[in-house]
């Protein structure tokens, strides 16, 4: 009884080391870098895009806008801010769209 007990127990710890392993590698390469840039590097990736928002590229101003999004290192929690800044100042949605869809996650 105690062999089965120590085995069962041998692998959840051999589970839970792993997972802990992939999540700490997750949000140390993608989570918290994506997080520091879209509270800092905010403005630089917000002056890029509204410099395409003046030229007339109509709906091939979906491959800059994509182009930007992925170039930025954003997860899916650090876009959406960014995303609702542009759509505040008129940024059209198709490219919203393509910037979203484009970033990492």
């Amino acid at each position: 009884m105690l062999d089965i007990l120590q085995r069962e127990f041998i692998y959840l710890w051999y589970y839970f080391s792993i997972l802990f392993n992939q999540i700490v590698i997750i949000l140390g390469t993608w989570y918290f870098p994506g997080s520091v840039i879209s509270v800092f590097g905010k403005e630089k990736i917000h002056r890029l895009f509204v410099s395409i928002q003046n030229k007339r590229l109509g709906v091939f101003g979906v491959v800059p806008a994509s182009l930007l999004g992925i170039s930025s290192p954003l997860c899916m929690y650090g876009t959406i801010p960014i995303a609702a800044s542009f759509s505040e100042k008129g940024m059209r949605d198709y490219w919203l769209a393509g910037f979203m869809m484009s970033s990492i996650y």
